[in-house]
């Protein structure tokens, strides 16, 4: 049988650390009133091929028309609105953990791609940004006869 040393001073300090934690926890949720809201960011992937980036941005809960997708000097800005589906007179909300607002992804391009030919696709909540690289020009060789 092993003995272990009761510490009561030490059981207390637990005891507070876990009272501090849940308030902590408790009152870290952000408050809002009806006229704040907060900023939604959804998450972005980017992916290379050999011929091409892949840009696709997670957009839950949003429409096709609440995004707009803009292209200058190399940025490449995606814009959109992700509403409170819940906000509603009669309902009252106890907790909400799903962000909303506005929001905007900006990312810059290197000049080694096809503006013309970039293409966006949105499809179950994804939009899918294409774009194609320039296609690598190697320079010509030129064989020069030995005499």
């Amino acid at each position: 049988m092993t003995l272990i040393k009761w510490t009561p001073k030490r059981e207390m300090l637990n005891f507070f650390d876990n009272v501090d934690k849940m308030v902590g926890n408790t009152f870290s949720q952000t408050l809002e009133t009806d006229n704040q809201t907060r900023s939604y960011i959804p998450f972005m992937n980017v992916n290379e091929t050999g011929s091409d980036y892949t840009v696709s941005l997670d957009l839950p809960g949003i429409e096709k028309k609440d995004v707009e997708v803009n292209m200058r000097d190399g940025i490449v800005t995606v814009i959109g609105e992700r509403k409170n589906s819940y906000q509603d007179k009669d309902n009252s909300c106890i907790l909400q953990e799903a962000e909303h607002g506005t929001f905007q992804r900006s990312f810059e391009l290197s000049n080694a791609i096809q503006e013309d030919k970039i293409k966006a696709r949105f499809k179950n909540g994804v939009l899918t940004l294409t774009i194609p690289k320039t296609p690598e020009i190697k320079p010509a060789v030129k064989k020069i006869a030995v005499s």
